[in-house]
């Protein structure tokens, strides 16, 4: 087995993952990122965009790495010209698409200049520990078994892998109130402006204005919003209110068992009774990203994660069938592209220093060792109805700080997470799991690696006041 030594040791390379490595790579650490797959980017590259970078108030919550990597793509050709877009549904204050393949090729940039060690195609295999002290991670590729050696490793996974493997404590809901997980598919032939025309005419077809704030104290209503609609990009974060109420005509529902208008009523659509969601690439309006299937299964057990594949790629075909036949746009739609894998929203949250809650997202809460802030609404499975989703937003339009501790698990040294994994409670991980918040305490965990490699001390000790000052020094928002 050949062993090789870093200062820091990614796993994962998701966008919290690639932008945790760059960010230890450009703080001086020689730094290795493991990832299973042949490129970096994770769910906001299947996605092909990442929300949200503002509040409902317009002002920007997170910038540093993450908007470097806007920015990067914008003189690549590969987002929108107008960059981040206002998000009129109201769920996360902006919207900012970004074509997927250039993304790949960004980050891969980004990498290669800070002189990341890039290990593709490379499965974490085990965790090598020194009784509740990480030394380093065994993997296996192509050239056989590897042993991976740094005084920190960051757990990109998702799924906290890397941390379980090492004995850290965890929480896990069940898979029935934890959010539930989507294969994500483009569609190509779409006639977007048919499709908001058709909305024009009727604003409550789309899910408006959700964040309170936006109709209590900026008193907008939909259809003063629809009005100003010209294109998709207009309204680029699209939420279909109820596919059965506003698209399925009553002739067709016994062939769907629909019986009842309510989504317990949906009959075999009652997958997409969680969400409907039409989002559009940055310079196609022809192709958007759709996400719409909903599958409910514990996405750290291998062989419910192999069946999910198929339920996943089964709803596809249904709700493709649903949007030819009944949504204006979509008639000579045609299946473009299948993400190679679902996506995973909720599995296993660290037990760390701290515990992120529902009320320090609902109010805005403040922390000395803030590093990131978030303003997505907290996103929860319906605890009293099957298959709807609830969102709880942060007071006023507003965002919150989630502290560094998030990131520190109790007891085990050596190891930071970035990413869905960090310490928050079922409610909290709703909003803080997004992707602009992924890479913002990504830029974080890997600027604390290198910090604390630096000065010969664990990442729990890592000086707070001295991370966010070079966390501001790198224009992170804090």
């Amino acid at each position: 087995m050949k062993i090789q030594d870093f200062d820091v040791i990614v796993v994962g390379g998701g966008t919290a993952g690639a932008i945790a490595a760059v960010a230890a790579a450009r703080s001086g650490a020689s730094t290795c990122l493991v990832e299973a797959t042949g490129h970096l980017g994770g769910t906001c590259h299947a996605l092909a965009n990442v929300t949200p970078f503002h509040n409902s108030r317009g002002e920007q919550v997170v910038a540093g790495l993450a908007q470097e990597l806007v920015d990067r793509l914008t003189a690549l050709g590969g987002a929108h010209q107008r960059g981040h877009l206002p998000n009129p549904a109201g769920i996360g204050g902006s919207f900012t698409p970004l074509d997927p393949d250039l993304m790949k090729l960004a980050l891969f940039e980004m990498t290669e200049a800070e002189n990341v060690a890039l290990w593709l195609h490379t499965v974490l295999v085990e965790v090598v520990t020194d009784d509740t002290h990480v030394r380093g991670v065994r993997v296996h590729n192509k050239s056989g078994l590897h042993e991976l050696r740094a005084p920190v490793v960051i757990d990109a996974t998702g799924d906290a892998d890397v941390a379980v493997r090492a004995g850290a404590q965890y929480s896990q809901d069940t898979p029935e109130a934890a959010l539930n997980a989507t294969l994500l598919f483009r569609v190509a032939g779409v006639d977007t402006d048919a499709f908001i025309d058709d909305a024009r005419r009727a604003p409550h077809k789309f899910v408006l204005l959700a964040d309170p704030y936006l109709r209590d104290i900026e008193h907008l209503t939909p259809e003063k919003v629809m009005q100003g609609v010209q294109d998709i990009y207009d309204c680029p974060y699209i939420y279909l209110a109820n596919v059965v109420r506003d698209y399925v005509p009553r002739a067709d529902w016994s062939e769907w068992g629909v019986t009842a208008e309510d989504k317990g009523g949906w009959g075999r659509l009652q997958p997409f009774a969680a969400r409907f969601s039409i989002m559009p690439l940055p310079l196609r309006h022809d192709v958007v990203t759709l996400n719409v299937t909903s599958i409910t299964f514990d996405a750290t057990d291998g062989a419910q994660r192999s069946r999910a594949e198929i339920t996943g790629h089964r709803q596809m075909h249904q709700a493709l069938e649903v949007l030819r036949r009944y949504v204006p746009g979509f008639g000579s739609s045609y299946l473009h592209t299948v993400l190679p894998a679902v996506s995973i929203r909720a599995s296993r949250r660290i037990a760390g220093e701290y515990e992120l809650t529902r009320e320090d997202v609902e109010s805005g809460t403040r922390f000395d060792d803030g590093i990131a802030r978030g303003s997505y609404p907290m996103s929860v499975q319906s605890a009293t109805q099957p298959g709807v989703r609830e969102h709880l937003f942060v007071r006023n339009g507003g965002d919150y700080d989630i502290p560094y501790r998030c990131l520190v698990p109790e007891r085990i040294d050596g190891l930071l997470v970035a990413g869905r994994c960090l310490s928050a409670t079922r409610e909290a991980i709703g909003s803080a799991r997004m992707g602009a918040q992924c890479m913002a305490y990504g830029e974080a965990a890997g600027t604390a690696a290198a910090l604390a490699v630096a000065d010969n001390r664990t990442p729990r000790a890592v000086d707070i006041a001295k991370l966010r000052m070079e966390l501001r020094a790198r224009h992170a928002i804090l």
